[in-house]
């Protein structure tokens, strides 16, 4: 009951370029995270073995003439089922499990007002640049996550929060069909646990309200406990859990 999540996570972090291969969605975005450069096999009909072998490799082609190792994204609602069983017998091990997770926003918390917090609607060098620092991301991974937000069309709130006049916490919030949701949540390492990210999160919930989200969604990696905490704390729930198959490890 929740394939149409997917649907929207693949709206809402856009790739580059997305291509069509019997029903699979293999996203590309110049390397940049997993979520923009895998193969979505939502969709698709039973194939036989050899189909499915032709078809995996036909997916491992394209990732290799754009210069990228393939990763395939598992979800409960793959296409075929037996793919994660057929991807394990080639050779690929399972890495980063995940869980996606709702909250309803009716009755959401006030957020604390501890910390001066800014939302914009559009992508402005000052996010970028907080984010790029915090994430310690590369030049040509900013350049590629510049472009990835920039091409959107869907609502976006981009959140800083500040410590003495400091950004140390940022995120972003994406609207779509009256989901919001969230990414690219982080605090710097030297100012966690001051309750920052919860503060950040309840604000740029409640701007996502105002826009007329009533339910938000997030993904977020299970060996990341400080974050699951957070999120059960206010009151997000699983739906399903999902994770990427790659070559190796």
């Amino acid at each position: 009951m929740y394939k149409a999540i997917e649907e929207i996570t693949l709206n809402t972090w856009p790739a580059e370029q997305s291509v069509l291969l019997n029903g699979w969605v293999l996203r590309t975005a110049a390397g940049y995270t997993k979520r923009a450069n895998s193969v979505n096999p939502l969709y698709g009909e039973k194939s036989s073995l050899v189909d499915l072998t032709n078809q995996i490799k036909l997916a491992e082609q394209y990732y290799k003439d754009a210069g990228l190792k393939p990763v395939f994204k598992i979800t409960p609602y793959i296409q075929p089922a037996n793919l994660d069983e057929a991807l394990a017998e080639r050779g690929y091990t399972v890495v980063e499990p995940s869980s996606v997770r709702i909250l309803d926003l009716e009755g959401l918390a006030a957020p604390e007002l501890r910390f001066h917090v800014q939302i914009q609607e559009n992508l402005t060098e000052e996010w970028l640049n907080a984010f790029t620092e915090l994430a310690e991301l590369s030049v040509v991974n900013q350049s590629t996550l510049t472009r990835m937000l920039s091409a959107s069309l869907f609502q976006q709130g981009y959140i800083l929060l500040f410590n003495d006049g400091v950004p140390t916490a940022c995120g972003l919030g994406i609207i779509q069909n009256g989901y919001i949701g969230l990414f690219d949540i982080i605090t710097a390492t030297d100012q966690r646990r001051q309750g920052m990210a919860e503060q950040l999160l309840l604000a740029l919930l409640h701007w996502g309200k105002t826009q007329g989200a009533t339910t938000a969604f997030l993904q977020v990696v299970q060996a990341n406990a400080g974050a699951s905490a957070l999120y059960d704390k206010l009151g997000f729930k699983e739906i399903y859990q999902y994770w990427y198959r790659v070559v190796g490890n």
